[in-house]
């Protein structure tokens, strides 16, 4: 737009400037002119379009890599966050269903010893794309810190948490990566929470999660487990529920 406003009245000076050394006469030729001085605008304009669109994308790609996990290239421990507040207001406002589990990789630290922090990152990747593909589209998978994720869960009652919990589980369980010749797999623990009438903040349920989670690792590791599971409402009984 800056260029565009000079170019149009440098256009117009010249068709002008010809028009009167033209002296009129030949209107075919100044036609042709104005026609020729039309075409400046865009071809000025262009270049600036083209670098306005280049930006657009640097902007978008800058946001993109702001909201990710480097390494696994899934959402980092902030982005998730962020979603899980919202989601979290939005389920208490309209007394829905929302889980939350967190999934911690078994001695892992034992890998990154033996094979290598490479191993260790690969290996982390595989799990991360594993987990994955046991989600629905409006879940979310976050890397929340080391080899620890966090899935966030919405409109899913506790025994459907449980069961993408246990499916994880059971899947990173069978995963294998080569490297350098070994066959190099591990376990995870899993921690579930679903949203109940004593969460008052996503911290709440944040807590009861790594609760569960620590059960777990105290289970033996390579299991499930739940906090208890609250009414969504004062009065409600209270549902038992194992694993």
């Amino acid at each position: 737009m800056l260029l565009l406003l000079p170019s149009v009245a440098a256009c117009e000076g010249l068709a002008l400037a010809l028009q009167a050394l033209l002296g009129g006469g030949d209107t075919s030729l100044l036609l042709m002119t104005a026609a020729a001085c039309g075409l400046v605008p865009p071809l000025l304009c262009w270049p600036l379009l083209q670098h306005l669109q280049r930006l657009e994308r640097q902007c978008l790609a800058l946001e993109v890599r702001a909201s990710r996990d480097e390494l696994t290239g899934a959402l980092n421990r902030e982005s998730f966050l962020q979603l899980a507040e919202r989601e979290f207001a939005r389920s208490r406002r309209y007394d829905a269903d929302c889980a939350l589990l967190l999934v911690d990789a078994d001695r892992f630290r034992n890998i990154n010893d033996r094979f290598g922090r490479h191993c260790g990152d690969a290996l982390l990747r595989e799990i991360v794309q594993a987990s994955a593909k046991q989600l629905r589209g409006p879940d979310v998978l976050a890397r929340f810190s080391g080899e620890a994720l966090s899935v966030l869960l919405p409109q899913t009652d506790p025994l459907g948490a449980l069961d993408v919990a246990e499916r994880i589980r059971e899947t990173v369980a069978e995963l294998q990566l080569t490297w350098k010749g070994a066959a190099v797999g591990t376990t995870v623990s899993v921690g579930v929470a679903s949203l109940g009438v004593g969460h008052a903040a996503l911290d709440a349920l944040l807590g009861d999660a790594d609760g569960a989670l620590h059960a777990a690792k105290e289970a033996g590791r390579n299991c499930v487990r739940a906090a208890p599971i609250q009414p969504r409402r004062s009065g409600e009984a209270y549902p038992v529920i194992s694993k």
